[in-house]
């Protein structure tokens, strides 16, 4: 009866053990996973987005102020007229006639109807990919430039490669669906800054409505633009859209306020345009872009002991934007280092910085250089004449005490030699 009693009870501590030691590890996983959410990580959801893939980011910087899975590779669809767009600037003649292959008249899906034989110029196929989003052009203005569609794509391929688009590949120029053509957000964003450097690629993507005069085998044409926010959302003015099934909606948008231009990208969304209002609604609310410091902008005044006249003034040698989050903007610190203390100064030598702090977020530092050149003033000039005669003075002075103390010691040496003379 004992041994039962000691056994059972035994398990009784075993089991009391085992239910302690269960709830001692769910407590620890909840820990664990709250001391997880305090951490704001890039890829954290501080709103409903319906994408695979998104990013937030400033158009003229490329810094990314929200990500979530920006390096996620997917299928972007029509959005991969981008570097399509971009090939044709950098190689074609906008005023070039184009002359419609076959291959392009039977181009699927989405297109503007082109027919076999049509002349077309260069800068209208251009628009009806951006605004459009005509597939038959984007084969047409691949086999007029390259002779065939897969060298056109090699040359894709190439420019990504060069821009850095280390997770891209591309297999036709218009974003039909196949399974080995893919990118990320990220790369999106890479080559979307590279195209807005093109003042014809901006213009077309913020057209709200494209008019393409009669061909030879064709009435006028008038496209809507399928990006919907250049209507719904203040300030949007681009970029592209892109669909297909697997894709399901991709879209790059891009809008700008006060100067300051944001660039959304969501790729596997099932709302695009929800999703890119949501992501620059919150940059435009939650973040600010500051000038620090523009290049030439006299910021400070720095005393040259000797200098003529004494103060020097001193300029940003480049300039410096910031994106700060709202909060942020009345704790930004600043402070001036001086580095050049007497003249002479050169006109553009850099003379110290400015060093500007934001507290949890970054520093930033602009060099200061001279605007004018600095030479010593007269007092200074004949302060240091003087002191040089003086030191010359003090010099000569002990070189000739010097030299009458070993003449002196050369008589008294040659006269003890001659009384020691028998």
């Amino acid at each position: 009866m004992v041994r039962r009693g000691y056994a059972k009870g035994k398990r009784e501590s075993l089991t009391g053990w085992c239910h302690a030691l269960k709830g001692f590890l769910i407590l620890l996983s909840v820990a664990l996973s709250v001391a997880q959410g305090l951490t704001v990580e890039p890829s954290s959801t501080p709103f409903p987005l319906t994408a695979k893939s998104a990013l937030l980011a400033d158009a003229e910087t490329g810094e990314i102020l929200w990500a979530h899975q920006p390096d996620l590779p997917c299928y972007p669809a029509s959005v991969t007229k981008i570097m399509t767009a971009v090939l044709i600037l950098e190689r074609a003649d906008s005023d070039d006639w184009v002359v419609v292959p076959k291959a392009a008249a039977f181009t699927g899906e989405s297109s503007m109807a082109l027919k076999e034989g049509e002349r077309v110029k260069m800068r209208d196929l251009l628009a009806a990919i951006l605004v459009r989003s005509a597939n038959d052009a984007c084969v047409a203005a691949a086999i007029h430039l390259a002779g065939s569609v897969e060298k056109f794509v090699g040359w894709m391929n190439a420019k990504a490669k060069e821009l850095g688009m280390m997770h891209t590949h591309f297999v036709n120029p218009h974003g039909l669906h196949h399974p080995d053509h893919f990118t990320t957000a990220r790369d999106l964003l890479t080559l979307t800054r590279y195209a807005l450097r093109f003042p014809e690629f901006r213009h077309w993507v913020r057209q709200k409505e494209i008019v393409i005069l009669p061909t030879n085998k064709s009435a006028l044409r008038r496209y809507q633009n399928r990006n919907k926010l250049l209507w719904l959302y203040p300030g949007c003015d681009g970029v592209k859209t892109g669909y297909t099934v697997p894709a399901r909606k991709c879209l790059v948008a891009s809008a700008t306020r006060d100067g300051w231009q944001l660039l959304a990208i969501v790729l596997g969304s099932q709302d695009h345009f929800a999703d890119c209002a949501t992501l620059l609604d919150y940059g435009f609310q939650n973040f600010v872009r500051l000038t620090l410091a523009q290049a030439g902008e006299p910021l400070t005044l720095f005393r040259v002991p000797g200098g003529n006249p004494e103060w020097l003034r001193g300029a940003a040698a480049a300039t410096l934007r910031v994106i700060v989050p709202r909060p942020s903007v009345s704790q930004v610190k600043c402070w001036v280092q001086q580095w050049v203390t007497r003249p002479p100064v050169k006109k553009g030598q850099v003379i110290g910085e400015v060093v500007w702090d934001i507290p949890g977020a970054s520093q930033h530092r602009v060099q200061l250089v001279a605007l004018r050149a600095m030479d010593w003033s007269l007092a200074a000039k004949v302060h240091m004449v003087g002191e040089r005669a003086l030191l010359l003075f003090f010099a000569a002075t002990l070189l000739y005490s010097l030299w009458r103390w070993l003449s002196k010691g050369g008589k008294h040496r040659e006269g003890g030699h001659l009384l020691r003379q028998p």
